[in-house]
């Protein structure tokens, strides 16, 4: 035999909207096996809609046979909305660790929002999406008569990091040549949230590479921000290309973000020898840019999930002889983007997408991208690759030994097209790389090591021509 109860509701409009049972003469009628179901949901409904400090209890039960009637007593607070986002920090003497233009634009997207749990959520989620701190706890909440507030607390988190070596060699011109690669990258040093990468690499011959960019984000506390690139590469003394940029971005959240932007590049033939295919240009761009990025906070293995990086350029290129001045448009298309699938606690697969493609009348060798190596396709030596298109795809199976160590497989993919010089010809080449590698995570950083053997569609892989990427990235 079910026993039923009939709750007399009232008036009250609030209560009236949350029910999932029909309302008959100003009560319902549910089942007493589903009577704390009711309640429960009902006062979760009513949080949601931002009544927190509401309270529901049955008042005047009486019982017939099998059936109960009760009333049931309300007592609603008056609706919660968010008036301020308030951080706290480990050490009471610092307030200058998580920068104030943030902090307003959090502030701002939350302010005057209907106050739930959800919201908190929120709040703790995108503070965990800045690297540069990290929380002490879950937020915790200040209710007060005529205010509603949520307090977060921070402490400064190691997010630079640092990766490089250094050496000498002998030329063979006998001259001492330095060696080696530096990939430093600060964040939050001046207190602004800003980010400073610097990046340089020389093999001591042949190529010689620098990069730097600064980015500043909610200037002026709004946000909007401004990055700035110089990318200077030099192949031996054949020719040196020099590339800037200025970009404004706007910040959707700290994770995505648009650029709009202008870039130019100078190239010069350093011997300034009658070469086929390299020649002294100039070029500029108006440059789109979108990024976006999502990390993975509890995982130090794989701290990124999703990454994705576009541009598009549209702009010419200036051509200059001392026979003549050819002005030829262009337009730039660049696309990266990576994920890792979660198989299981143990297993995943990472994905990564590179695609580059410069569309022109003619080409030149010295504004070819340049590709190949760790970050690019594995097996081949750094930058020694070049097209005017090309896709990259580098897959690896992840099998996670424990909370610190992982081994994977590598298997990449490249196709590449390139023009003959002075030939409408395009030549089309497949490339492939295979190996092994792992990843270590240490006290101060994280240790990766990968051996992979790379080929063309016309070669056999040869083991000995396997090439050895290693990387330790240092956090501090």
């Amino acid at each position: 035999m079910h026993i039923y109860i009939y709750i007399y509701i009232g008036t009250n409009k609030t209560i009236i909207n949350s029910l999932s049972y029909p309302l008959i003469d100003g009560k319902i009628k549910i089942p007493y096996i589903r009577l704390d179901s009711f309640l429960n949901n009902t006062i979760q409904k009513l949080e949601q809609e931002g009544y927190s400090l509401s309270k529901l209890q049955l008042t005047n039960v009486e019982r017939q046979d099998y059936t109960l009637n009760a009333d049931l007593l309300v007592e609603i607070d008056k609706k919660r909305n968010l008036n301020a986002i308030i951080v706290k920090y480990a050490e009471s003497n610092r307030s200058d660790i998580f920068p104030k233009g943030h902090l307003k634009q959090i502030n701002n997207k939350y302010r005057k929002s209907i106050f739930n749990q959800k919201t908190v959520e929120n709040i703790n989620s995108d503070f965990n999406k800045f690297s540069f701190v990290s929380q002490l706890k879950y937020p915790e909440i200040l209710f007060t008569s005529d205010t509603t507030a949520v307090y977060v607390y921070l402490e400064k988190k190691n997010s630079n990091t640092f990766d490089g070596f250094l050496g000498f060699s002998n030329n063979d011109g006998k001259k001492i040549s330095l060696t080696g690669y530096v990939d430093l990258t600060l964040e939050n040093i001046l207190k602004s949230g800003e980010q400073i990468a610097i990046n340089w690499k020389s093999d001591g011959n042949d190529q010689k590479t620098f990069k730097g960019n600064i980015e500043l984000p909610y200037l002026f506390k709004t946000p909007i921000g401004i990055k700035a690139e110089i990318n200077i590469f030099r192949q031996d003394s054949t020719f040196q290309t020099t590339k800037t940029s200025v970009d404004l971005s706007y910040y959707l959240n700290y994770n995505s973000r648009f650029y709009l932007g202008y870039q130019t590049s100078t190239s010069s033939d350093i011997q300034n020898l009658t070469r086929t295919g390299i020649s002294d240009f100039n070029n500029s761009f108006l440059t789109a840019k979108f990024e976006y990025l999502k990390p993975e906070i509890s995982n130090s293995l794989f701290p990124t999930k999703t990454k994705l990086k576009s541009s598009l350029g549209i702009g010419q290129r200036e051509l200059s002889t001392e026979f003549e001045n050819r002005k030829n448009p262009q337009i730039i298309l660049n696309i990266d983007f990576s994920h890792n699938f979660y198989l299981n606690k143990n297993n995943s697969i990472y994905l990564n997408s590179q695609n580059n493609y410069l569309s022109s009348n003619a080409y030149l060798i010295n504004e070819l991208f340049r590709f190949g190596g760790m970050n690019s396709i594995r097996g081949f030596s750094e930058n020694s690759l070049q097209a005017y298109f090309l896709t990259v795809l580098l897959t690896e199976y992840r099998y996670t030994l424990s909370t610190n160590l992982y081994i994977h497989s590598i298997l990449d993919y490249s196709i590449l097209k390139n023009k003959l010089t002075n030939e409408n010809i395009t030549i089309t080449e497949n490339l492939f790389g295979i190996g092994i590698g792992l990843g270590l995570q240490t006290k101060n950083g994280l240790f990766k090591f990968a051996a992979a053997s790379g080929k063309d569609d016309k070669q056999e892989f040869d083991i000995s021509n396997t090439i050895i990427h290693v990387s330790y990235n240092v956090k501090f």
